[in-house]
């Protein structure tokens, strides 16, 4: 019981819910009935799980199904994981493991952050950049969640252990929509702004920013202080500033990547407004302006 307690808890998360309007409903009933399988026939157990799919498709589609497009693929990254079936029926671990495969490329396309992230450490990374905003609760909880069904034992010993493998290649497809679309929902509507920055702080001290990665309005960066050989890891924020028509950036510098002759204060904040390749602003420090600082844009490359 624990095994289909998981699933069907599984289908209520926020994510999923998506593709219960979207695929859910099509999915159990069309490609099961095509392998033959009648749904909610195998036994008690598997009967709870389908009569549960059935239910929230009905509640959901008829709110959301005509306002919820699906994501078009992306760089390879597939929308339906369909052709998996074959593989599950095959070999349920080989199958669900590769479903969680696509969602594993999914995440990793959209969040950098995660490309050397080892599995047994994707959760906790996961949690940090939720922290950080970097990444929606949902997409986390999904992931996680999916992991965790991946990893269960019951797999190859479960007599009705197909037709849950078939749900969770739904489930792994749910988890790549929700990607996909909260992906895209970061990006939609914020300003593109250079990612190389140049100039002096205080009119004195030579700095550059350089943004490295930016998923929606987070981003995190460098600081270098060229005189002094030394960088520092940067996190912050870019927001549309509708008051300058232009963009406005804040940071803290979180720690040293490079540690030369200059000392780092790292309990101050840069803010800045951004007006076509010119940066300018001060840094803080308890709300208290210390030093003004101003840049321009090295490069033409554009994040977001």
């Amino acid at each position: 019981m624990e095994f289909v307690s998981q699933l069907v808890s599984a289908l209520a998360w926020p994510v999923v819910v998506i593709v219960v309007v979207l695929a859910l409903r099509t999915w159990i009933t069309k490609r099961l009935d095509s392998l033959g399988i009648t749904v909610g026939s195998v036994d008690v157990q598997v009967k709870t799980l389908d009569l549960k799919v059935d239910e929230v498709g009905k509640d959901i589609s008829v709110t959301l199904s005509d306002n919820v497009p699906p994501p078009e693929a992306h760089d390879g990254i597939p929308v339906s994981l369909v052709d998996l079936m074959a593989t599950v029926s095959r070999n349920r671990t080989e199958g669900i493991h590769a479903a969680f495969d696509q969602v594993n490329r999914a995440l990793k396309e959209h969040y950098p952050q995660l490309r050397r992230t080892l599995p047994s450490q994707l959760p906790e990374t996961m949690h940090r950049l939720v922290s950080k905003g970097q990444m929606e609760a949902d997409v986390a909880l999904s992931v996680q969640r999916l992991q965790e069904l991946m990893d269960m034992a019951d797999w190859e010993t479960d007599p009705a252990g197909d037709t849950r493998a078939y749900a969770f290649l739904m489930l792994a497809e749910g988890a790549i929509h929700g990607i996909l679309r909260s992906a895209s929902a970061a990006g939609a509507g914020l300003r593109k702004i250079r990612v190389s920055w140049r100039g002096t702080y205080n009119e004195s001290y030579p700095i550059r920013l350089d943004i490295a990665v930016r998923s929606g309005n987070a981003f995190d960066g460098t600081m270098t202080y060229p005189d002094d050989d030394t960088a520092t890891g940067v996190t912050g924020k870019i927001e549309d500033d509708p008051v300058v028509n232009g963009v406005r950036l804040t940071w803290k510098e979180v720690s040293y990547t490079r540690r030369g002759k200059r000392g780092i204060d790292f309990d101050g904040t840069y803010s800045a407004t951004v007006r076509d390749d010119v940066m300018e602003g001060a840094w803080y420090k308890e709300q208290r302006r210390v030093a003004d600082f101003a840049m321009t844009a090295v490069d033409d490359s554009a994040t977001g």
